[in-house]
């Protein structure tokens, strides 16, 4: 019995795909809602209701359609020459957290509310969670093989990545998708852990909409984090000179695991532990710096590393943040063994990109 299964999908029309679809929000500058129909506007929409009329408006005028029959779905992300071979199915809930389904982050409570509220008002699962499982070479190539019919969705979009996408409806088709599935043990939750958490505490009969793609193929970047204090620039270096070494940085320095870069006064500086630990660097940076130099979580927002330095300083400069520390990326193989030792990192420890677009493939998590 595979751990996935197929379902009936809601996907937009051909012809509105383009209109109705979009890269998550961090692919993008200077976002602002307006009236076109696109998920974003739906997804970041702090009025639940009207983002409730927006969805169910799409609906209505058939701009977005759920199929009748139930269906797998391949789903190919083509950036830089590499690909991402991902099925879209149905993970029963049941399964999580018992050496089938496994998570890997902490999240944090008021996220968790939020992704409840707008899970049960829009009874619809905008996007599938990301997650990976371990793949033989020789299965990988058996996986490349279930793509090489005409996709029924190829979009070029904001995030400069090719997105495809496969209905797979065919019974000899959906069997052999099957079959590949089968070969699937474990499956490791990478980006959606908020919504997981929201859907367990909803106490509710829901089946999460999942995009599997073998873990060989994940890439992570690095996830940063800007910061506001109240500390003086001496008190702050007083601090850090504790724990960690500190030297002026060069502004194109390539991180290596256990350094992390800090943006403080107008420089960079690179900094390293004094004594050898085997904890992340994300765990290192919470303990020892960000935990003593601020008051609340909110006085740290988390920037992905496809904005670039550039972002990090300009934030800094105009204020609203003191500080910025660019960390070196967490990876996939550190993902699993935290999963299955069942560690949980910081949260915000992973950036995963590509990521499936919002709106291409949705479902509905109460039928």
């Amino acid at each position: 019995m595979s751990l996935i299964r197929s379902f009936s999908g809601i996907r937009p029309k051909v012809k509105f795909a383009k209109q109705v679809t979009t890269p998550n929000i961090s692919y993008l500058n200077n976002f602002k809602k307006n009236n076109k129909l696109n998920f974003l506007n739906i997804l970041y929409n702090s009025k639940i209701h009207k983002a409730k009329k927006m969805l169910k408006k799409l609906e209505q005028k058939k701009i977005i359609i759920k199929d009748t029959v139930n269906n797998f779905y391949l789903y190919k992300i083509t950036y830089n020459k590499k690909s991402l071979f991902g099925i879209v199915g149905k993970i029963n809930l049941n399964n999580y957290d018992d050496k089938k389904i496994l998570g890997h982050e902490e999240t944090f409570i008021d996220r968790i509310k939020i992704r409840k509220e707008q899970l049960l008002k829009f009874n619809t699962q905008i996007s599938p969670i990301f997650t990976a499982y371990k793949v033989s070479n020789k299965s990988l190539l058996n996986l490349k093989k279930l793509f090489k019919s005409t996709p029924n969705y190829n979009l070029q979009t904001k995030d400069k990545c090719n997105h495809k996408l496969w209905v797979i409806s065919n019974k000899d088709k959906k069997k052999s998708i099957e079959n590949y599935l089968t070969k699937i043990k474990k499956i490791y939750i990478c980006d959606g852990h908020h919504r997981i958490q929201a859907m367990l505490k909803s106490k509710k009969k829901i089946a999460p909409m999942i995009i599997a793609f073998p873990e060989k193929q994940v890439n992570i970047l690095d996830y940063n984090r800007v910061v506001k204090t109240n500390l003086s620039v001496e008190k702050i270096k007083k601090t850090i000179f504790r724990y960690f070494s500190i030297k002026r940085s060069n502004k194109y320095k390539n991180l290596k695991k256990g350094e992390i870069e800090m943006y403080l006064n107008k420089q960079w500086y690179l900094i390293k532990l004094l004594k050898k630990s085997k904890e992340l660097d994300v765990t290192i940076l919470k303990k020892l710096i960000l935990d003593k130099i601020i008051k609340n979580k909110n006085d740290v927002k988390f920037i992905s590393g496809i904005k670039g330095k550039k972002t990090l300083e300009t934030l800094v400069k105009s204020k609203k943040f003191d500080l910025a520390f660019k960390m070196y990326p967490t990876n996939i193989s550190q993902v699993i063994t935290f999963a299955e030792i069942k560690r949980f990192m910081p949260p915000k420890s992973t950036w995963f990109h590509p990521k499936p677009l919002d709106g291409l493939i949705s479902s509905r998590i109460i039928s």
